[in-house]
């Protein structure tokens, strides 16, 4: 193979190196600036909750808060499936957040929008239905968290 080759692979990495790669989470970078410095602001629900966990988990609780991040969010259900009879046993959910994040003075550094989508099945009884809601919005909150921290890693934070 011509991985295997050392040439290639160094001239590869060497390449790569030339064109600005960099770590996201090099020292210095925008992701490592963040990480423990984020005061985050979710709704009061339980996708909120969710959302709140899912940020601390990858940005680190605010020891020292230089930055404030602000969410909210909007959830819709779609009915995607339905039978003949008119019963619904699908559902999607499509799912909206919007964030800024603030530096010290209140200046707005970072905002925007992040959307995606996650289902569930409602062909269960009706306590299997609702827990697969409830694990779906989980879900959700989840990817709209993992692209909050994405876009909020490769910001520029100059105001």
């Amino acid at each position: 193979m011509w991985w295997s080759d050392r040439r290639i692979f160094l001239l590869a990495l060497t390449a790569l190196a030339g064109c600005g790669f960099a770590p996201v989470y090099a020292p210095g970078s925008t992701a490592s600036a963040l990480r423990d410095r984020v005061q985050i602001t979710a709704p009061a629900t339980v996708e909120g909750y969710a959302l709140l966990q899912a940020l601390r988990d990858r940005l680190g609780n605010s020891t020292a808060p230089a930055y404030a991040l602000t969410v909210t969010f909007q959830f819709t259900e779609v009915p995607a499936a339905t039978t003949t009879a008119g019963n619904t046993t699908r559902y999607t959910l499509p799912g909206s957040a919007s964030f800024t994040l603030s530096g010290q003075n209140g200046t707005r550094l970072v905002t925007g929008t992040v959307n995606s989508f996650t289902s569930y099945s409602a062909t269960g009884s009706t306590v299997a239905t609702s827990a697969a809601q409830t694990d779906a919005r989980a879900r959700l909150a989840v990817i709209l968290a993992d692209q909050i921290v994405t876009r909020l890693s490769v910001a520029d934070l100059t105001p």
